[in-house]
């Protein structure tokens, strides 16, 4: 245990080191963190807000994207169509030129 003098010298200690003390070195530090914080603060919602802009201009250009990748889908549904209808004809062209040279030789016979 402690002796009452060595408390006393401790008790003694503190209280030189309490009149030394400053407060307004905490407050001025403090101060500094909150000043810090606040630009840092500054600084991160800028930067959020740049890539806010930035997902909305990307997000657009999707939407533009998907638009025309859709157009070009439907062109070319088209164009498959027309291929196919295209096919069909000539498909029965061949098949009428085919039953004319039957008839022209049934005709030349």
């Amino acid at each position: 245990m402690k002796t009452f003098q060595e408390k006393e010298k401790k008790l003694y200690e503190l209280l030189n080191k309490l009149k030394n003390f400053d407060p307004s070195i905490i407050e001025t530090k403090g101060q500094l963190e909150i000043d810090d914080l606040k630009i840092h603060k500054n600084q991160l919602e800028i930067e959020k807000n740049n890539l806010e802009e930035k997902y909305q201009s990307l997000a657009s250009e999707l939407d533009k994207a998907n638009k025309k990748i859709e157009e070009l889908e439907s062109g070319k549904k088209k164009d498959n169509q027309k291929q196919i209808e295209f096919n069909q004809k000539i498909d029965e062209l061949n098949q009428e030129t085919e039953y004319l040279i039957e008839e022209i030789d049934k005709w030349q016979m």
